[in-house]
């Protein structure tokens, strides 16, 4: 099995993309785009012809060093790859991995996490609301909360809207979490508009009579999902749960249809998500077994 590193610049665009796309393990965060748009540096191993890839997602260390970090707005990364997942080929891959990371702190799958010794993992929970039963179905599962935060919601006479710029979104995204760095904030519009621009997503929020946007949100086709990017709620929205509306709105909208709703709980609440009915699957935070407790990226 040949794996060899390629250099971001000498990556084969299409054929990684491609990888990426056609992957059984495939998802939005290993295109080359959305790496370029999160990551400062990267690089990538590849197998064959492009069968199966990996992102190296890397920072500057101190004193020469490199260390393998997760990009901010990526929730987990893979050995992606055409074919079935195998001990095989994840062995080969991390014996692949260049010598000079001495620092790794990766969020993974559960199909490409290391399985040697020297490693220590660490189980975290995403979570989905398949969507291809019909909506009243969908909506006896929510739990009696959330059918009372709907009901506040409905009283306050809200509306959808759909002509939200990803500039607005991001703006309000960086104001919820109070940290987002620039490169994130226009990493994040970038992401945006390469949805917009192929047409896998759209924009959505939820305003009052006012013309005041109290929640919003981009979400994303990929791979059999609905992804949500960028949750975000005014402090006037949490008043009359207008996050909970949106979500609401949006599954009536999808519902009946062989795909899932993707919370992607690495940047909102999971409980938000399981008043829904949603279920939990499992991916993991892989570091080297000295550097536990080692994090950061900008």
């Amino acid at each position: 099995m040949e794996i060899r590193r390629i250099p971001r610049e000498e990556i084969d665009k299409t054929k990684w993309n491609s990888c990426v796309h056609y992957a059984t393990n495939g998802n939005v965060f290993g295109y080359m785009w959305y790496l370029d748009a999160m990551a400062r540096q990267w690089d990538g191993l590849v197998e064959g012809d492009y069968e199966s890839v990996m992102p190296l997602t890397y920072k500057d260390m101190n004193w020469g060093q490199q260390g393998l970090v997760q990009p901010p707005l990526v929730r987990e990364l893979a050995i992606y790859s055409v074919n079935p997942p195998s001990t095989k080929r994840n062995e080969a891959f991390w014996a692949a991995l260049p010598e000079e990371y001495k620092q790794v702190d990766l969020h993974l799958d559960a199909f490409s996490q290391p399985r040697d010794e020297g490693w220590v993992t660490e189980e975290t929970s995403n979570y989905f609301l398949p969507l291809s039963d019909d909506y009243e179905v969908l909506r006896e599962r929510y739990s009696q909360t959330l059918i009372d935060q709907l009901e506040t919601a409905r009283e306050a006479d809200l509306y959808p809207v759909s002509s939200i710029k990803p500039e607005k979104i991001a703006e309000l995204f960086r104001k919820m979490k109070g940290n987002l760095t620039e490169p994130e904030f226009h990493g994040l519009q970038r992401i945006m508009y390469n949805i917009l621009h192929r047409g896998w997503g759209f924009a959505s929020g939820v305003m009052n009579r006012e013309q005041e946007v109290l929640a919003a949100e981009f979400f994303i086709y990929s791979h059999g999902r609905v992804m949500s990017l960028a949750p975000v709620e005014t402090e006037a929205g949490s008043k009359v749960f207008a996050k909970a509306y949106l979500y609401d709105l949006m599954i009536r909208q999808q519902a009946n249809k062989p795909q899932s709703l993707d919370f992607n709980t690495s940047t909102q609440d999971a409980d938000f998500a399981r008043h829904f009915g949603a279920l939990n699957y499992e991916y993991y935070r892989v570091q080297r077994e000295r550097e536990k407790g080692w994090r950061g990226w900008f």
